[in-house]
C-alpha cells in the first residue's frame, strides 16, 4: 500500500532537485519546460504554441521537440501533471508545511470554509472540461490579437522554476512569485481546483485524448463500491467506472487507495471496461 505515492514523492523531489542543480551547472532544463539534448530542443507544448502563436510563424527549430513532446504526451497520458510538475511538487509541500507549521485551530477551519467556498462558487457557475477549453482558447486568441506571450509570465510551472533558479543562482526571492496567487483564486471556479483549467494540463489532455496506458484497471468481483478511489481522485473522476484520458493525470492515488485491490495498474488497456454495476 502506499507504494505508488512514495514512488511519486520521489520522482517529484528528483525533478525539484534537478532544476537546481541544473541551475547551478548552467544547463538549461526547467522541469521538462525546457530541455535541449544536443541539438534537440524539447519544450512544453503551450509554450511552442504560444511561441507560434505571439510569432505568427512556425518557430521550425522547436518542431522536431515538440513533436517528441506530443509522443511522449500520447504514451503515457497526463502523467507530467501529476509526476513531474514542480508546481505541483510545491504545493504539496507547503501544504504539508502548513500542517506541521500552523496551528490546527487555523489550518482546519482555513480548509474546510475555502473547500465550502469553492464547492459553492463551482457549483454555482457550472464549470467543467469545456470552460477550460474555453479559458484556453480565450488565451490563445489573446496572444494573436496583441502578439505577447503572456501564459509564459504568469505559468505556475515556470514562476516556480525560474523562482527556484534565481534563489539558487542569484539567492534572491522573485516578485513574480506573488502571481501563484492567480491559480488559486481560479480554483475557486473549478470542481476539483486548478488543476482543471490549467492550460498546460488542458494542451496535454487533448493531446492525451486517444491514450490508453498506464491507467487503472477495476475489477468487478473484488469493487465493494466504497467509492474511496472517487474521494481520493485530484480530477473528480470515478476510476472504478470511469478513465478519462483528458482529466486523468496518472497519479494511480485510486489503486494505492483502494481497500479491496479492486484497482489495478494496467499497462494497456482497451476501451471496454470490466466495471461493477450498480
Amino acid at each position: 500500500m502506499h507504494r505508488l505515492l512514495t514512488l511519486r514523492h520521489l520522482v517529484h523531489t528528483l525533478i525539484f532537485v534537478g532544476i537546481g542543480l541544473a541551475a547551478v551547472l548552467n544547463v538549461p532544463f526547467a522541469g521538462c519546460a525546457y530541455l535541449k539534448i544536443g541539438m534537440l530542443r524539447l519544450v512544453c507544448p503551450v509554450g511552442f504554441l504560444e511561441t507560434a502563436l505571439a510569432s505568427h510563424s512556425v518557430p521550425w527549430q522547436l518542431v522536431p521537440g515538440f513533436l517528441c513532446i506530443c509522443v511522449l504526451i500520447f504514451v503515457v497520458g497526463r502523467a507530467y501533471c501529476s509526476w513531474a510538475c514542480p508546481a505541483s511538487f510545491l504545493g504539496t509541500q507547503l501544504r504539508k508545511l502548513s500542517v506541521r507549521v500552523l496551528p490546527k485551530s487555523f489550518t482546519k477551519p482555513f480548509s474546510k470554509k475555502f473547500g465550502k467556498a469553492q464547492r459553492a462558487v463551482s457549483a454555482r457557475l457550472g464549470t467543467g472540461k469545456g470552460d477550460a477549453f474555453a479559458l484556453l482558447a480565450g488565451l490563445a486568441l489573446g496572444i494573436v490579437l496583441f502578439g505577447y506571450p503572456a501564459w509564459s509570465i504568469i505559468c505556475p510551472v515556470g514562476l516556480v522554476s525560474r523562482g527556484l533558479i534565481e534563489g539558487i543562482v542569484h539567492h534572491v526571492l522573485r516578485w513574480d512569485l506573488v502571481l501563484l496567487l492567480l491559480p488559486i483564486l481560479i480554483s475557486l471556479c473549478f470542481r476539483s481546483g486548478w488543476k482543471c483549467a490549467c492550460p498546460v494540463g488542458t494542451v496535454r489532455g487533448l493531446l492525451a485524448t486517444p491514450n490508453r496506458t498506464l491507467t487503472p484497471l477495476p475489477d468487478a468481483s473484488a469493487c465493494r463500491n466504497c467509492s474511496k478511489c472517487a474521494r481520493v481522485c485530484p480530477a473528480g473522476l470515478d476510476p472504478i467506472r470511469e478513465t478519462d484520458p483528458q482529466l486523468c493525470t496518472k497519479c494511480l492515488q485510486c489503486v494505492d487507495a483502494c481497500p479491496f485491490d479492486a484497482l489495478s495498474l494496467a499497462l494497456l488497456r482497451s476501451k471496454k471496461r470490466n466495471a461493477p454495476h450498480v
